[in-house]
């Protein structure tokens, strides 16, 4: 996406796969993404970095500057430490201000050596209703360069465990709770089959 290089940048636009996204449209009524471009997203709506020329394509501009106080959203974030730090830092901001129904679903990676500031946080966060962790190299993640490789291409295994962190307030817990059910249904649409 961004650099002089054939592949420079293909790896900050990678992307959850399309059965995921269906899931969690389907079982945690999410409408938007935190972290996408025209490129790559799924909804209609979604936050990316570059509102002045994204926003014909429907995004809502940058997360850091999207405040919503109801809905259910996906935030699958560039593997950058100080922005999934900061995504936190603004996800518990949201969630303290909101007795609406709010929720984030948070995927990051397993990185555990040493931790991300992110992952610490959000273990240790008030509004963690749930932490569920995907297995190395049995789910896949879509490139970021999936308009322009072959078919065969556009899914490449993740190659660390995926954390999920379900972020709520009470109101978002009681309509999108990450039930058994539920659970299942997410990782049964993220391992690879």
């Amino acid at each position: 996406m961004f650099g002089v290089k054939l592949h420079e940048g293909s790896g900050l636009q990678g992307s959850l796969p399309l059965s995921v996204f269906q899931v969690l449209k389907e079982q945690f009524s999410v409408s938007m993404e935190c972290f996408a471009s025209p490129l790559n997203c799924y909804f209609r709506q979604y936050c990316s970095a570059f509102a002045d020329t994204d926003g014909y394509f429907g995004s809502r501009g940058p997360l850091l500057q999207f405040f919503p106080v109801s809905g259910s959203f996906e935030a699958n974030p560039p593997f950058s430490e100080e922005l999934m730090e900061a995504m936190v830092n603004h996800f518990e901001a949201l969630l303290e201000a909101s007795d609406k129904p709010l929720s984030f679903i948070v995927f990051i990676p397993d990185w555990r050596d040493p931790p991300t500031p992110a992952l610490v946080r959000m273990e240790n966060s008030k509004f963690k209703q749930r932490q569920h962790k995907i297995p190395a190299y049995e789910h896949e993640y879509r490139s970021g360069h999936q308009h322009v490789v072959a078919e065969n291409e556009v899914l490449y295994k993740a190659v660390h465990g995926t954390l999920v962190f379900f972020l709520q307030n009470d109101a978002g817990f009681g309509l999108w709770g990450p039930t058994e059910e539920r659970i299942a249904a997410l990782t049964k649409a993220f391992i690879r089959q």
